[in-house]
């Protein structure tokens, strides 16, 4: 079963990396922050300073990527526990 913007799983399991600037503009380095459920991990992003948030991407169980932009805006969603 594939990621549904859709129909979230919040409680899906989710990992926080942080993007290392010091790699080239086609090759970046990712540093794991933490492990959490997605919902908490969404919140955790949208609650940081904008420069801060800039780095972040999330990995959900089944194989999706979030960049900052998809993070924000689940982060605005009603559904978001």
């Amino acid at each position: 079963m594939g990621f549904s913007m859709d129909a979230m799983d919040w409680n899906a399991d989710a990992t926080l990396h942080e993007r290392d600037d010091g790699g080239s503009e086609m090759h970046y380095n990712f540093r794991t922050l933490r492990k959490a459920p997605l919902g908490q991990l969404v919140r955790d992003v949208a609650a940081m300073p904008a420069g801060d948030r800039a780095r972040m991407v999330i990995d959900v169980a089944g194989g999706r990527t979030l960049n900052v932009g998809d993070i924000m805006a689940l982060s605005t969603r009603d559904d978001l526990p």
